[in-house]
């Protein structure tokens, strides 16, 4: 019988809120240029790779080049500053907390960079609880592809069969189940309108799952 060995979360918009960082500081500079961003047209970004392009998208609805050179590095600055004021979602510490507890194994999967999730971790307080941090340098595909999932399940010694990955995005939990992976999906606002039929549990929080619950998925 298969049992539940390891546990395996995303980071950005599913351990913290960076998704609503980047979206507050890139509407901060469409609307200097009298442009809109829509949460439709944030929601291609959520967990993919090159899926949207904020500058490009705004340079066709403005039908004119525009010099970065100033814009992004303030854009960078903005988003840093709400970063740091974003704190664990719901649900998130007390899961880390019974997996540690009940002696199973943790992993971070993500399409961002090391030191951003490492930071990130760190600053969250999290770190302490996590087993393998496993992102997009370190294998050749990134998300939707399983590599990343592969990855963390090989770092962790742990079957991918056994494992749970939970995800705010449809490429990441396509990305999980092709590993061979269990997903839950746990959309945000800017990921809601993606299509998660791939996932084998969809839940509103992570307050609302508990480890009984993701050993049921077994």
């Amino acid at each position: 019988m298969t049992t539940l060995g390891a546990i395996v979360f995303d980071f950005d918009g599913l351990i913290v809120d960076t998704e609503g960082a980047g979206f507050i500081s890139w509407r901060e500079v469409y609307e200097r240029f009298g442009a809109e961003l829509s949460l439709n047209d944030w929601s291609h970004a959520t967990g993919y790779i090159g899926g949207f392009d904020p500058a490009v998208h705004l340079e066709r609805l403005l039908g004119r080049r525009l010099d970065w050179s100033q814009i992004i590095p303030e854009r960078e600055a903005r988003n840093w500053a709400l970063t740091l004021q974003a704190r664990t979602l719901p649900g998130i510490e007390s899961l880390f907390q019974a997996t540690r507890e009940r002696g199973l194994r943790i992993g971070v999967a993500s399409n961002s960079g090391n030191g951003w999730v490492e930071e990130g971790l760190k600053r969250l307080g999290l770190r302490r609880f996590v087993d393998a941090v496993v992102t997009r340098e370190m294998v050749l595909n990134p998300k939707p592809a399983p590599d990343v999932y592969l990855k963390t399940a090989e770092t962790l010694g742990i079957e991918p069969n056994r494992t749970v990955a939970l995800e705010d995005s449809e490429p990441g939990c396509r990305a999980a189940k092709q590993a061979g992976m269990k997903a839950v999906a746990i959309p945000n606002r800017f990921s809601e309108r993606q299509d998660f039929k791939v996932a084998d549990l969809i839940v509103r929080s992570a307050e609302d799952l508990d480890l009984k619950r993701l050993e049921e998925l077994f």
